[in-house]
């Protein structure tokens, strides 16, 4: 089955898969963990640090703390334009071409550049709020990243080829009850 990607321009599905990518280790142990918008993430870790920092300016028996927390304000400032610059880039990419057959997965991107993972290579398949994560099992192995548009295309695929095993579903996750 080939279909399209469409994640060109899609801000939310890059922010997603920034999270993803930057926390493989963390999906690779638990599969089920949400994610989450990466830019969000380090402004809400520079929000603690600050407070942090100013709380500890005014105990003068830790006071010396807050120049270790100020260092870290800046490397996650520093972090987060990094991701800022990295998101703009993305946003310049075309859609992705996703194969899915009897061997396996592959994404290709206007024959720039190919994916392509085996059925024996892939260990999850993690939905999420705006992406579809397949993750190897070998960390030398490059993930692959699907707009959660092409959901239904995906499902069907893995029906047909029987590799529904490899499913995780977390989009119940996001949906506000």
């Amino acid at each position: 089955m080939t279909f399209i990607s469409n994640e060109a321009s899609n801000k939310l599905y890059y922010e997603e898969i920034m999270y993803i990518s930057n926390n493989y280790y963390i999906f690779k142990k638990r599969p089920k963990t949400k994610a989450h918008s990466l830019i969000k993430v380090f402004i809400f870790y520079i929000i603690i640090l600050l407070l942090s920092t100013i709380i500890l300016l005014f105990i003068p028996q830790i006071s010396s703390l807050a120049i270790i927390t100020f260092i870290f304000i800046l490397l996650y400032i520093y972090l987060l334009i990094e991701a800022k610059y990295k998101l703009r880039e993305y946003l310049k990419h075309s859609n992705s071409k996703i194969i899915i057959d009897e061997e396996g997965i592959e994404s290709s991107c206007k024959k720039v550049m190919s994916n392509k993972l085996y059925w024996e290579s892939i260990e999850y398949i993690i939905i999420n709020k705006y992406s579809i994560s397949i993750l190897p099992k070998n960390f030398a192995s490059v993930a692959i990243f699907i707009e959660i548009n092409s959901k239904d295309e995906l499902i069907a695929s893995l029906k047909k080829y029987k590799k529904e095993d490899l499913l995780i579903d977390n989009s119940l996750k996001y949906t506000n009850l």
